[in-house]
């Protein structure tokens, strides 16, 4: 059993069984090589922690608009637009997913948690997988040239990105590895600007 790197707690007797750390100094710096005028934010690092629960997506809706009415302590929720939209862009609520982002007074600590339910999310995405699948088909010389442009345009590889180690790779790892099981899936990230 993993230990939860975050002070950001998790929903009951939920297991953490991925942790990952992000980040961003690599992609920031692929978007400055191609843009040298790009205007992007201060570098971000901490973790990204996956746990897995025998909750029901209504259950952990609760607890995720609990931790909105009261947050942890030095967090508060980041409002969302008249659109609905989290002012970051993040916007994960549906009949299958709840997600709320956190932050400190000062922005220096955000907290991204989704609650999903793999299986739908799978059903969902069914042809995305089928490619990243594919994809992992394909022989190394023929995934070389695109990799090497994703690399130029995002400072990741897609094999990079798919790898189980990575924060997308780690998601979909879960993805598949939770597709076929009764559990719902809860995602943190915690970063910290550097």
């Amino acid at each position: 059993m993993l230990a939860n790197p975050s002070s950001f707690p998790l929903y009951p007797r939920s297991q953490v069984v991925t942790v990952v750390p992000v980040d961003s100094a690599q992609m920031f710096a692929a978007i400055r090589a191609s843009d040298p005028k790009a205007s992007v934010p201060r570098n971000f690092r901490g973790h990204e922690v996956i746990a897995e629960t025998g909750a029901s997506i209504a259950q952990l809706r609760t607890w995720v608009n609990g931790l909105a009415s009261a947050p942890p302590r030095g967090l508060h929720r980041v409002v969302e637009n008249s659109d609905g939209h989290v002012k970051s862009g993040f916007n994960a609520n549906g009949n299958d997913a709840v997600g709320m982002q956190f932050e400190t007074a000062d922005g220096g600590r955000s907290v991204y948690i989704v609650a999903a339910d793999p299986r739908k999310i799978r059903q969902q995405l069914g042809p995305v997988f089928g490619l990243i699948d594919n994809y992992g088909a394909v022989p190394g010389m023929m995934r070389g040239p695109i990799d090497d442009s994703a690399k130029k345009e995002l400072g990741y590889s897609v094999t990079e990105m798919l790898d189980a180690k990575s924060p997308i790779g780690a998601v979909v790892a879960t993805l598949k590895r939770m597709q076929s099981v009764d559990r719902r899936a809860i995602l943190i990230i915690d970063e910290s600007r550097q």
